[in-house]
């Protein structure tokens, strides 16, 4: 940065001269010319430089009064004065008002060494006014901190035993300036008799050099009378020739708040370690509520040490059991800031439970908010589980465990609800043993009660975990079979029961086969009331027994054929894999603009025996309730795959072959894995695949979905969105799914040219589409005037009669090659 210098001359050629000779030796410095007292007192407060050069005599101004004008305006600015004569009595005047030096203009050669040193003399006396500014500052900081952390210094003189404080000891003990004691023996009459031979001691130590200071805490006695607790810290500034120590100085502090503090932790630690309830603490500032302090009840409750518990969230006492009401209302009031009284299963170290009556409690500081919370743990596992007993004994038949009367007609009251609120069916078995009283006679009581055990557990192996058993009495049970779709789920959950009651069993020496006659009723066909339920099986079943036993009726005649005789149709459905009835037939897809085809629909059909083709809305539904979809589905997926690698040997290497996906099959975690095989197997491309799955599978679970796809998409197979508008679809999950055509539903297109709203939606879809790089098939054209349409509208494919029907494999080869 250059010098800036302000010269004050009225003589152009002077000004000219001394600013030449001044850059010759000061070449980095920019020079400000003033000729007037005037100009030379404007700029000089205006601006700021390093260095003033004044002519001593300027008309009307006189250089002592340029002097002293520039050194009251720019105090730490040098001036040099500059003048063709000056006396020696003008020099020492200058001098003397301030002047750094001065320069005579015929002896400019010294102009050079006294700027410099000018300079350097002003730089100096600026760097010690800065150093006594941060000392002066320095030293206030260290006042005030010393005022506000009540720290007295100390100085002691050990030869004349004198000790001097700061005025901050005073306000410690209440003492006036004038009482605080000045000698070490009214200091040692002040402090503590229970701590003075410590200090002492601590203080002998140190004189004889063994410690490198005195730090100790020790009582002293307040003017008042109270004790107060000093920290005193001090080390020994000098030692006589003999080293001993002649001067030490040091610190007092009062600690006095700290002690009673720690005085009041040690009781609550204690307190705390002797309870015999289980207290922990957890740190709620911290990421995940770490525990941070157990007392020895919660490591003789648990099983955990200390080591083991502080740093884990206390949910590891929960050993993954989660599905606690209670964990619920407990989360809700921690986040509240709110106390919580709550009942958890917690289990020990060694895995058993028990049952944990649980009060938390939040810890809060004034500035902090909330900063630990303390939880006080009871054990009642011996209360809770003779509550549970009691409640059981009031619920369950008590020789064989199953649901009593009670307990049964609160389930149907669930049921009921449930089935009313979102519209579901479930089925009442009623199920009465045949020719128990013969057993119970013949045998004895005991055995009778044998034969009602193991028929219990037979029921229960029987049927899902979400059904209930009861006992009605005597040897009568109930069953409810929750959230069935047919009447024939019913009957073939109970003719399975028939069969494993048929079973012989040997009780006390003897087999024994037993029967039952199950009577069935469902809801809402049946009743919607709980007591016109259990009167209705019970009818059924009473007929069950007066058709000879060992048999299974529904409340009505017509449920019971029906029922027949779709367990029947799923007999059939489950031999016509191996029995090889099933066959595709394809329907093309044609490009609207071209007539091309570029895909085929493979669909499944049912050729059973002499009845001829069975429609797959006849038994689809069926294979999906029962599971049987997923190898039938596996079957379509394999065949389609070798007939389109027939079709590609035979020159059509643009085709696809569309199959459909069911929604069991969709949700099978090996499908990928299954369609890889399959597409090596047949040795296809998977270009030449495409799978179709619904609106309502693909939101099933959408990020489950997106997973799938996602895979199938980077293999190279083609997905479709099918029946496309029929279903509830979210926008923003089909815009991340990886998709590749949208098909629009028949029953929209069937309505084109007659309905103008499905006009505007099928427009809407194509456009929508389109929007999403998504090419658009249309589903269900019967009429010229539909393909019209969707063509105009923009839309890309479409399939239906007026194209093609569904035809065999074989029935094909002259429509792949040509237009349609």
């Amino acid at each position: 940065m250059p010098v800036r210098v302000l010269h004050l001359e009225d003589g152009a050629a002077d000004a000219e001269l001394i600013g030449r000779s001044l850059r010759e030796e000061v070449p980095d410095c920019a020079v400000s010319w003033v000729r007037t007292r005037s100009a030379f007192e404007a700029v000089i407060v205006a601006q700021q430089f390093d260095l003033v050069l004044a002519d001593y005599a300027i008309p009307g101004y006189g250089g002592l009064d340029a002097l002293r004008y520039a050194l009251t305006h720019a105090p730490e600015t040098p001036v040099i004065m500059v003048s063709g004569s000056l006396s020696a009595a003008e020099a020492v005047a200058c001098m003397r008002a301030g002047a750094s030096d001065y320069v005579l203009k015929d002896r400019l050669e010294r102009l050079g060494p006294a700027v410099r040193r000018a300079l350097l003399e002003a730089e100096a006396s600026r760097q010690r006014r800065r150093g006594d500014a941060a000392l002066a500052r320095s030293a206030a900081r260290l006042r005030r901190a010393l005022q506000t952390s009540q720290i007295s210094v100390w100085d002691y003189d050990m030869t004349s035993g004198r000790v001097e404080f700061t005025s901050s000891l005073g306000s410690i003990l209440c003492y006036s300036e004038d009482e605080v004691p000045s000698h070490t023996e009214a200091w040692e009459a002040l402090t503590h008799r229970d701590d003075l031979r410590r200090v002492k001691a601590a203080l002998a130590r140190h004189y004889r050099g063994q410690s490198a200071a005195v730090d100790i805490e020790y009582r002293v006695r307040a003017k008042s009378g109270e004790w107060r607790w000093l920290h005193t810290l001090g080390r020994t500034l000098t030692r006589d020739a003999r080293g001993r120590a002649t001067h030490m100085s040091g610190t007092h502090q009062d600690v006095t708040a700290r002690r009673r503090t720690e005085e009041l932790l040690r009781l609550q630690v204690s307190a705390i370690a002797a309870a015999t309830n289980a207290i922990l603490i957890v740190d709620a500032r911290a990421p995940d509520w770490p525990i941070v302090q157990v007392n020895r009840a919660f490591e003789r409750i648990t099983g955990y040490s200390a080591e083991e518990a502080i740093g884990r969230n206390s949910r590891f006492l929960q050993a993954g059991d989660r599905s606690q009401p209670d964990l619920d209302r407990l989360r809700v009031a921690l986040a509240a800031g709110k106390e919580a009284t709550v009942m958890l299963r917690n289990y020990r170290k060694d895995g058993t439970l028990f049952w944990n009556k649980l009060t938390v409690s939040p810890v809060r500081s004034d500035r902090r908010g909330i900063t630990h919370f303390v939880g006080v743990q009871s054990d009642v596992t011996e209360l809770k589980n003779y509550q549970i007993e009691l409640e059981y004994r009031a619920t369950h038949d008590t020789l064989t465990g199953v649901a009593n009367l009670s307990l049964l007609n609160d389930r149907l009251d669930h049921a009921i609800a449930f089935g009313e609120r979102a519209g579901r069916r479930f089925a009442l078995l009623h199920v009465g043993l045949d020719r128990f009283k013969l057993v119970n006679d013949s045998l004895g009581h005991e055995s009778g009660d044998a034969l009602l055990k193991h028929t219990a557990a037979r029921l229960r192996s029987a049927i899902r975990e979400s059904d209930t058993i009861a006992r009605l009495g005597g040897d009568v049970f109930a069953i409810v079979m929750n959230d069935i779709e047919h009447a024939a789920a019913a009957a073939s959950v109970a003719h399975k029961i028939l069969s494993d009651l048929g079973e012989p069993l040997t009780i006390e020496g003897h087999e024994i086969v037993t029967a039952a006659s199950i009577g069935i009723c469902l809801y809402p066909e049946d009743g919607i009331a709980t007591v016109t339920l259990l009167k209705n099986a019970e009818l059924a079943m009473y007929r069950a027994k007066r058709g000879g036993g060992q048999q299974v009726c529904f409340y009505t005649e017509d449920q019971t054929a029906n029922a027949l005789e779709r367990l029947r149709l799923e007999g059939h459905l489950r031999r016509a894999l191996a029995l090889e009835e099933f066959e595709l037939h394809y329907q093309p897809r044609a490009n609207l603009n071209t007539g091309t085809v570029t895909s085929l629909e493979a669909l499944i059909r049912w050729r059973r025996g002499d009845e001829g083709l069975i429609a797959p809305a006849s038994f689809i539904p069926l294979a999906e309730d029962t599971g049987l979809i997923v190898p039938i589905g596996l079957w379509v997926l394999r065949t389609a795959c070798a007939q389109m690698r027939l079709w590609r040997d035979q020159g059509h290497s643009d085709l696809r072959v569309a199959v459909n996906l069911s929604p069991r099959q969709f949700r099978q975690p090996d499908l990928v894995q299954a369609i890889t095989a399959i597409l090596a197997e047949a040795g296809l491309d998977a270009r030449h695949l495409e799978l179709e799955i619904t609106e309502g599978v693909a939101m099933h679970d959408p990020a489950a979905t997106q997973r799938v796809l996602e895979e199938l998409s980077d293999m190279g197979v083609a997905i479709a969105i099918d029946d496309f508008g029929t279903g509830y679809s979210s926008l923003g999950y089909l815009q991340r799914f990886s998709l590749d055509y949208l098909k629009i539903d028949q029953s929209f297109v069937s309505g084109l040219a007659t309905r103008a709203h499905d006009e505007h939606l099928v427009r809407s879809i194509i456009a929508l589409a389109h929007n999403m790089d998504l090419g658009v098939i249309a589903e269900g054209v019967e009429t010229e005037e539909q393909r019209t349409l969707l063509k105009t509208w923009g839309c890309d494919e479409a399939q239906g009669y007026l194209l093609c029907r569904p035809q065999p494999a074989a029935s094909l080869e002259g429509v792949l090659g040509s237009a349609i």
